[in-house]
């Protein structure tokens, strides 16, 4: 007997984390009204704006159960060999039916405020609505778990109709993970089309795997409505159709998978969308004081986030749909991992205190992730410095990794004008920065949405906001990006910055200025690089895999760091930076062995830009003079504005 996709995914998911207990709320009235179908892209709210180990160890045990004694059910639409079965929760309704290409039908009325029915001939491709009957409203809806959708209203989809290219897929480990962070909609849209699709991303993969990067983490990619940023979910288990079908999404990842490359999506479950008629809001006509309805908390003290209502992750329903949410995105799309927006609003309030049902939603699903997907790559967005985000249960949440810090005092530090104001003590805390002794528990960038967008700027702009293309600007912007792939963590792209993006990321984002790439090659390849010598790929930089880390050499005045990178001992790479616009023939820093020692990047070079005015790579022979307390002196040419990349292979 064969099994869909489209059938055994959600059931698979109910038999791992099966359903909490039902709901306990008493259903309240409403005055009668009527809701309309409306399009989902109207009025969109956008957010303001030693080795390590792969991924913490997790114990079942240390895993809160959902287990709460129901049976498995499959809800939304659930396709079969010869109709399709369609489940929602509405506890507030008095009736249900569903309404599609396929006629009218009514369901029946189960537990817990279930109502379901099968639909023999129903086939995916068909469109359908929930018709809800409380009193004398009668409320249409969009299936809360819709996995496709079309004209404002929910679209049967089979998965199964998908005949994958790539089979087998293993992620990178994080150590040897290079992240590029895009939006669907800027990044490569047709010349005279509104925004950029799945399939476009697809196009510029090869671009992307000659570059070097081997994660992708697109921005949200669930219904949202049209292609601003998608920080204002609608639907978090269908694609967004703005980008295109679902079947485009799967052949960007198919097509990544083959290239190498692995998909993360960044994943919104703190809050949804602020607009007051959004799909979810007050779903079965339940909305007491007002309020967001029965899928969000009614306690005021947890009820709203700045963007919008947050999700009641203390009823088991709404647990169960946003882990559905997951298994989907894991197991119909085969993503390797997620980028979780704003954790600190789903474990507490910005951070502080506890939000009931938060931590169990998390570690339910990192537990549930790593099931279904060996080796996802699990990030939390939470900027609070907590080392409990990236602990392993039960005293933290499991993830592998979180953003960091590091973006803002790298970027601050070479944006400011001043050499004389420039901090090199905030450097040398970012270049040493780690969680639980992991420097790969964190994530680090020199440019990211937020930074470029809620009014700031891409880094040569900061630099330069007249000429982010002057010598000062690339040269700072190159030496922030050399920064960020010699230090120990998880170092992550924004789109562009290789060829030297401007301006900002507005909430409406332009298109990529590709035309760019051809006039920054050269940085372009500098940026190719520095991810080779990152990645190792040349077996001439091993220590920059590893996570080991010390500074050698600090003068505040002078603007000058050394930093030591090693892996297992022997394989020792130095990053010397200068940041000052000054140049010298000779600058002496300590170095850990003698010998010769080859020089394997030079932002200087003028191989990058034809007013560099440094070497190319060659060779520093260690003096056997002891200096900054190790047993050599290396005597290095440094050029303004620049880092020299040594080691010993």
């Amino acid at each position: 007997m064969r099994y869909r996709a489209a059938a055994v995914r959600p059931l698979l998911t109910s038999l791992i984390v099966a359903l909490l207990s039902a709901c306990s709320d008493n259903a309240r009235l409403l005055d009668a009204s009527v809701d309309l179908p409306l399009p989902l892209d109207d009025a969109p709210i956008e957010e303001p704006s030693v080795d390590a180990p792969d991924a913490p160890a997790v114990d079942a045990a240390d895993v809160p159960s959902l287990d709460g004694g129901s049976p498995a059910r499959t809800f939304g639409a659930t396709v079969d060999d010869g109709g399709v079965t369609f489940r929602v929760w509405a506890p507030g309704a008095m009736s249900a039916q569903v309404s599609g290409d396929f006629g009218d039908h009514e369901l029946l009325s189960e537990d817990g405020g279930v109502f379901a029915a099968r639909v023999a001939g129903a086939r995916a491709g068909q469109g359908y609505r929930f018709v809800l009957r409380r009193g004398d409203q009668t409320l249409s809806r969009v299936d809360p778990r819709a996995r496709a959708t079309s004209d404002g209203g929910a679209v049967v989809l089979d998965p199964a109709t998908y005949r994958w290219r790539t089979t087998r897929f293993t992620p990178p480990s994080r150590r040897e993970a290079v992240i590029y962070e895009l939006h669907v909609g800027s990044f490569a849209p047709q010349p005279g089309t509104r925004h950029g699709t799945f399939a476009d991303v697809t196009a510029r993969l090869d671009a992307l795997a000659d570059l070097g990067v081997n994660v992708i983490e697109l921005m949200p990619v669930n219904e949202f409505g049209g292609a601003a940023w998608g920080y204002n979910p609608k639907l978090w288990l269908a694609a967004n159709a703005a980008y295109g079908p679902p079947d485009e999404l799967r052949r960007l990842v198919d097509e990544a998978h083959a290239r190498g490359i692995a998909v993360l999506l960044d994943v919104v479950y703190n809050h949804y969308d602020g607009w007051a008629r959004a799909p979810m809001r007050c779903f079965d006509g339940d909305c007491p004081d007002n309020g967001p309805g029965v899928y969000f908390f009614s306690d005021g003290r947890y009820r709203n986030t700045p963007w919008g209502p947050r999700p009641d992750f203390a009823r088991s329903e709404v647990a169960s749909l946003l882990l559905d949410g997951v298994a989907t995105w894991l197991d119909e799309y085969r993503v390797d991992g997620f980028r979780w927006d704003s954790v600190s609003n789903i474990r507490a309030i910005d951070g502080m205190g506890e939000v009931p049902g938060g931590r169990d939603l998390l570690l339910r699903a990192n537990a549930l992730s790593r099931r279904l997907r060996p080796g996802a790559l699990l990030i939390a967005e939470d900027l609070k410095g907590w080392g409990g985000i990236t602990q392993s249960p039960p005293a933290g949440l499991g993830f592998d990794s979180q953003w960091d810090g590091f973006v803002y005092d790298v970027s601050n530090a070479l944006a400011v004008s001043s050499d004389d104001a420039r901090s090199l003590a905030a450097v040398r805390s970012a270049m040493l920065g780690r969680y639980n002794n992991d420097p790969f528990q964190r994530v680090i960038g020199t440019e990211n949405h937020d930074t470029v967008g809620n009014g700031g700027a891409r880094l040569p702009q900061r630099i330069d906001g007249a000429d982010p293309g002057s010598f000062a600007a690339r040269k700072r912007s190159m030496l922030a990006a050399a920064l960020m792939f010699t230090a120990p963590g998880v170092p992550m792209l924004f789109m562009g910055q290789e060829h030297l993006e401007r301006g900002t990321f507005a909430s409406a984002p332009a298109p990529l200025d590709w035309s760019r790439e051809a006039g920054f090659s050269r940085v372009r390849a500098f940026y190719r690089e520095l991810i080779r010598a990152r990645r190792n790929l040349d077996g001439a930089t091993p220590g920059l895999l590893g996570a080991n880390v010390s500074v050698i050499h600090f003068h505040e005045a002078n603007k000058v760091i050394a930093v030591r990178r090693w892996d297992r001992g022997g394989d020792d790479v130095v990053v010397i930076a200068n940041l000052r616009n000054r140049a010298y023939a000779r600058y002496d820093v300590g170095l850990p062995a003698g010998g010769t020692w080859n020089v394997r990047i030079d932002s200087d070079d003028p191989r990058w830009s034809e007013d560099f005015r440094g070497r190319a790579a060659g060779t520093v022979t260690a003096l056997a003079q002891p200096y900054d307390g190790l047993g050599f002196t290396g005597p290095i040419a440094l050029g303004p504005w620049s880092v020299v990349v040594l080691s010993r292979r």
